[in-house]
């Protein structure tokens, strides 16, 4: 028999059953195979553009610039190829390496891992838009794992002071 208490809390429930089984649709009508197609589409995009901002250095023999296939398995895309993208001076380097597409608060994520530490690249949306505006919206961020929040958007600049850091190369 339920209380009081048990029974305001069942009705909360049944207030929002409605909006968790629209939740369930509309997971359920997202085409896999087209998201995961958009996010190796974004990773290559984004090593394009790092590679474009790094050719400086690369054209004067400073840097090495490789892509290494990884695979990555996420319950909802399944088992995938991606590459990651390796950038070394000297003995030292850093890695620009794909988590996954699935992620709470973006729709992307890449941990950049360095001598100096580590960072993330987060695919994300403005204010956390559903799914079905992700393609048109979805912006890079940095954020170190230490301290997910707030996200900094992602500019030439902040690649470049993020690469630097990780590196280890302080301004003096």
């Amino acid at each position: 028999m339920a209380t009081n208490n048990s029974t305001a809390i069942l009705d909360l429930i049944r207030a929002n059953v409605q909006k968790l089984r629209a939740e369930k649709e509309e997971a359920e009508s997202v085409d896999w195979s087209e998201r995961r197609s958009w996010w190796q589409q974004q990773i290559r995009q984004l090593y394009d553009h790092v590679e474009e901002v790094l050719r400086p250095l690369v054209e004067s023999g400073d840097l090495q610039v490789s892509r290494r296939l990884q695979t990555i398995h996420e319950e909802s895309l399944g088992q995938y190829e991606v590459e990651a993208l390796h950038l070394s001076i000297g003995l030292r380097g850093v890695v620009l390496k794909p988590i996954g597409s699935v992620i709470i608060g973006g729709v992307g994520r890449i941990d950049l891992q360095g001598p100096e530490g580590t960072a993330r690249l987060i695919l994300a949306t403005p204010n956390g838009q559903n799914d079905r505006q992700y393609k048109a919206n979805a912006k890079w961020h940095v954020t170190a794992p230490s301290r997910p929040l707030p996200l900094a958007e992602m500019d030439d600049k902040t690649f470049l002071e993020l690469f630097a850091q990780l590196i280890g190369i302080r301004s003096e």
